[in-house]
């Protein structure tokens, strides 16, 4: 390890412990014991770390994890919490990183969970103009990879606006929901995104459609159909 700046010396410390729980939660349901771990093995270790990107790091990583453990326990306050603790994206993964427009739709949807429907408007109108920048790096780029970032983004960018949407109809704005999710269908098929995103996309169109009592919605949205 002697070619290892100090700084990488304590990443890969850090990292260890933090894979060894990460790898443990992809394989069985979170726990308490998995949440404990994180905070007592590698939060409390990465706010050791003399250097600003290893600390920065994990704390984002673990706060995230710790956050979607408790969003699958549907403890959707003490997620919103730990997703805010993440938050502090600036050294790291950087304010121009998915991973920080992601974190404010994951904030939402603690904030749905609890029916706080301005608060979770306010966190995915974020998420949204967070990812149009990252879009037009993408586009702006000839590099192969770039292009495919730019349609990841692009996905994911539809799925706040699916996520929008819900929360327009849960805040009783019929309309704004209906052009909102018309929005990300339009975005998911223009750009001939995964089929992931684009059925995501057509499941809550088709359930705000049928929920709306718009008879010209309804029909629009069930004459569509998934991709296999």
């Amino acid at each position: 390890m002697a070619h290892l700046s100090p700084e990488e010396v304590e990443e890969g410390k850090v990292n260890d412990a933090y894979q060894s729980i990460a790898q443990l939660q992809r394989k069985r349901t979170c726990t308490t014991e998995i949440i404990q771990r994180y905070q007592s093995e590698v939060i409390s270790l990465a706010k050791k770390s003399t250097f600003d990107v290893p600390k920065n790091k994990f704390l984002f990583l673990a706060n995230r994890d710790i956050g979607n453990c408790y969003l699958a326990q549907q403890k959707f306050a003490e997620a919103q919490a730990s997703f805010r603790r993440s938050c502090n994206a600036p050294v790291w993964p950087g304010t121009d990183d998915s991973a920080y427009s992601i974190n404010f739709r994951q904030i939402a949807t603690a904030q749905m969970g609890q029916q706080h429907w301005a608060e979770a408007e306010q966190s995915l109108v974020k998420s949204v103009s967070l990812f149009d920048p990252q879009i037009a790096a993408g586009e702006n780029s000839d590099v192969g990879l770039h292009s495919q970032l730019s349609l990841n983004y692009r996905g994911s960018q539809s799925q706040s606006y699916a996520l929008l949407a819900v929360v327009y109809f849960r805040e009783g704005r019929i309309q704004d929901a209906l052009t909102t999710v018309e929005k990300a269908y339009s975005e998911v098929t223009k750009s001939k995104l995964a089929p992931q995103f684009h059925n995501e996309v057509l499941k809550i169109g088709k359930a705000i459609a049928d929920a709306s009592e718009d008879s010209a919605a309804k029909r629009t949205w069930s004459q569509r159909d998934p991709i296999q």
